[in-house]
């Protein structure tokens, strides 16, 4: 039974060193180890921080070149714009005092039709043709006949002051009135302005002759002045009407001569007025109520010139003051007038009136459109 124990005593002894050694082994083994450990796991965390820092800056890198990207989209290239020459008009020497301000007008020359009064009664206006127009919205209020052809007479001259006021560059020129232009007058019956050939007069006087006593020789004169002959003339004036986009309007002659190729509608006359409203000089001769010209040899005194239309509506028409008027009249188209007016409110009102059967009757339209339609 000893010899039994004591076998299992060193057996367990044997056992016991045996663990020790393993342990031991062990040790050694987890010491040799733990460097490796530590080295791999600062590999690692060197790998990581490579990887972090190489996401980091392929991250930067994007953020950078989308703002450069969205900068160059967001900057629109500059044009290269070349400037065109500028175009000035023609600087006016001895330019007229302007007293009449430019009002504000519709864009353009075509009236809109839409909605015109037709209903107005001959008790009321008595002209054949008759149209009133806002002209500062370019709606017709009343019409009778606005769109039918007609010979415009002497408001034919409005077209002729126009084109003439927009090639004069000096109102104090001075030209000759001769017996060309008188004759002109003489053999076509025309009313005259009283200039005598040979008489040399300012050329703002010939043109305050052409509107306010309708003068047939100063019509003549400009044409000389401006164009050089008739025909260039009235080619000027046909080239204006095709400007301004009218299609009911031709004209053959400057001083409102009776013939089948001359002819127009209310509503272009309206729009030629227009134009001429839109032209400094052209409005302040077409206000004017009397003028006198320049003395000369043969007038000392000058020749007084009236506008008698504008002379005679005056105490005839109160509610507002009628700015701007040119009058009419061949057998064919009877008594015509073509005038505006200002409203309180600033509205500029065209009226514009053909074939009535005197020259008053021509004022007492004009003051009945207006007194029933002015605001």
């Amino acid at each position: 039974m000893d010899a039994s124990y004591d076998q299992e005593r060193l057996a367990r002894r044997e056992r016991m060193k045996e663990e020790k050694k393993r342990q031991a082994a062990m040790r050694a083994m987890l010491k040799r180890m733990i460097p490796l450990v530590v080295i791999g796991l600062i590999a690692i965390i060197a790998m990581i921080v490579v990887i972090v820092w190489g996401i980091r800056s392929l991250v930067d890198k994007h953020k950078v070149e989308e703002p450069e990207q969205a900068m160059e989209v967001q900057v629109p290239e500059v044009p290269v714009v070349i400037e065109e020459p500028v175009v000035k008009e023609p600087e006016i020497q001895n330019m007229l005092p302007i007293t009449v301000e430019r009002p504000k007008l519709f864009e353009g020359y075509k009236p809109d039709t839409a909605g015109a009064d037709v209903s107005i009664t001959e008790e009321e206006v008595q002209s054949q043709f008759a149209t009133l127009i806002d002209a500062t919205n370019g709606k017709v209020l009343v019409t009778r006949n606005g769109g039918d052809r007609m010979n415009p007479a002497s408001m034919t001259k409005v077209m002729t002051a126009l084109v003439a006021c927009e090639h004069i560059t000096d109102l104090d020129d001075e030209f000759e009135i001769t017996l060309e232009d008188t004759d002109f007058a003489y053999i076509h019956d025309l009313s005259c302005a009283g200039f005598t050939a040979g008489e040399t007069v300012p050329v703002k006087d010939i043109l305050y002759g052409a509107i306010m006593p309708s003068g047939g020789e100063c019509c003549h004169a400009l044409e000389r002045y401006v164009a050089g002959d008739e025909d260039k003339f009235i080619q000027m004036m046909n080239d204006k009407v095709a400007e301004l986009g009218l299609t009911g309007t031709h004209f053959t002659n400057s001083a409102g001569l009776y013939g089948e190729d001359h002819y127009t509608t209310l509503y272009d006359m309206s729009m030629i007025l227009k134009a001429a409203i839109e032209n400094d000089i052209c409005r302040q001769v077409l206000h004017e109520h009397m003028h006198v010209t320049t003395a000369t040899e043969e007038h000392p005194e000058g020749l007084e010139l009236s506008n008698w239309f504008m002379r005679r509506i005056e105490d005839k028409y109160t509610k507002t003051e009628v700015m701007g008027a040119k009058t009419g009249y061949v057998v064919q188209s009877g008594n015509c007038a073509v005038s505006y007016t200002i409203g309180d409110d600033g509205t500029v009102y065209i009226c514009a009136t053909g074939n009535a059967h005197s020259a008053w009757r021509a004022i007492f339209d004009h003051v009945a459109l207006y007194e029933k339609y002015v605001k």
